[in-house]
């Protein structure tokens, strides 16, 4: 198979926080980032490394109470993850990383091509409600029914009802309730703090998530 590694930003995030990751970042395969951005320049596009991809991110069918901002930008995550998907080619594996993602050491191929039964391999920490992690996703290739899940996937964006019955209606809380009803296989090795996921996980010698914003605060002091 052949490894093709995802993300999306804005000019915002770019500048924000993304450019003190994806700068490190010396992946095992090509690198495609999604730029989700509307209106304004894309002059500092040349700084980014990879394929570049404008980005067309459906209007969600729900109403202004849920498709604020925020879910709009975690939606635009999603609409990401599935045109890679839906137009990968043949054997070929996507894989999401999160933009606030840090690479610190030697990534190998090994750690991402790996067989497995489930449409998807992600990270369910099991603490409590906020239990599902998405800094990196593995979509399986090798699942005949995978576009079917990626259907649900964006299906359930559009389900007021079901949107809202979620923890909170973020790209994790999301992919983790399709997931639970299709099958996943937990990169997590062990139970541990949501925010510890990826340290808990194949990835903790080579991969550094600066979730949340205290995180993000002591990147930007790098």
């Amino acid at each position: 198979m052949s490894l093709h590694f995802i993300t999306s930003i804005s000019k915002e995030y770019w500048h924000a926080t993304a450019k003190k990751c994806i700068t490190t970042w010396n992946l095992p395969g090509k690198l495609t980032v999604y730029i989700d951005q509307q209106h304004g320049d894309l002059d500092w596009l040349g700084e980014v490394q990879g394929h570049k991809h404008l980005l067309h991110v459906p209007d969600l069918k729900v109403d202004e109470y849920t498709n604020t901002a925020k879910v709009r930008k975690f939606w635009g995550k999603t609409a990401a993850q599935i045109v890679a998907v839906r137009n990968r080619e043949s054997e070929e594996r996507i894989i999401w990383i999160d933009a606030d993602v840090e690479q610190t050491g030697y990534v190998d191929s090994t750690l991402f091509d790996f067989e497995f039964d489930s449409p998807v391999a992600m990270m369910n920490s099991n603490d409590g409600d906020d239990c599902w992690e998405s800094g990196v996703v593995i979509f399986n290739e090798a699942v005949g029914k995978l576009n079917l899940f990626m259907k649900a996937y964006e299906r359930l964006w559009n389900d007021e009802d079901e949107l809202l019955s979620l923890w909170k209606p973020y790209d994790a809380q999301v992919l983790g309730h399709i997931a639970t009803q299709r099958g996943y296989l937990n990169l997590c090795e062990q139970p541990c703090k949501n925010i510890d996921a990826l340290a808990n996980t194949r990835y903790k010698n080579c991969l550094k998530h600066w979730i949340n914003k205290d995180n993000k605060a002591l990147l930007a002091q790098k």
